[in-house]
């Protein structure tokens, strides 16, 4: 690789992954941004996949998954990132090659379901979170599995809204940001 090449995929890493942990980071001062902010911040990271490749994209994930757990306030946000949001975008690319509708949408839940259960896992039992621990507490069983069913639901709309804005990244913004010269 040239050197200019490889100057321009560390400079976009560097950039992207930054961005991506100032999301992050940003998302702790407001408490509704559990959620949020990891979902943007992973998406952060999708051109570097786009226009280097998947592993570059993963290496920028890694380092701001590093840094997020030791850099932002709020554990539950940076396990999100970490277990789930950070890395499905670049997972997506591989689940959308299986053919079969039902054992794509499937996988996608599977991974879902099994990463809220670990993030929940970790911060409950491993590495107890005591205002979180309090919360799930008092919150009943019942309201649990809604909660588990409604997070599903905005799962597969995040898993579409994915698929569109990769589409319009590579349609509209890259090739005003990358143009030739």
């Amino acid at each position: 690789m040239r050197r200019e090449a490889s100057s321009r995929r560390i400079a976009l890493g560097g950039v992207f992954g930054a961005l991506s942990l100032v999301i992050l980071l940003m998302g702790s001062v407001f408490p509704a941004a559990t959620f949020v902010a990891p979902a943007i911040a992973g998406l952060a990271i999708v051109p570097v996949a786009v226009e280097y490749g998947i592993r570059s994209g993963a290496a920028v994930y890694g380092a701001v998954a590093l840094l997020a757990l030791f850099a932002v306030p709020d554990k539950e946000m940076s396990m999100f990132f970490i277990f789930l949001l950070g890395h499905y975008p670049l997972a997506k690319v591989f689940l959308e090659r299986i053919r079969n509708k039902a054992l794509r949408l499937t996988a996608k839940l599977a991974i879902f379901n099994v990463s809220v259960f670990i993030v929940y896992g970790l911060l409950l039992v491993l590495f107890p979170v005591a205002a979180l621990v309090e919360e799930f507490a008092d919150t009943g069983k019942a309201f649990l599995g809604i909660l588990l069913i409604a997070g599903n639901i905005t799962f597969l709309i995040y898993d579409m809204a994915v698929k569109r804005l990769v589409a319009y990244y590579c349609a509209a913004l890259r090739p005003r940001l990358f143009r030739q010269r």
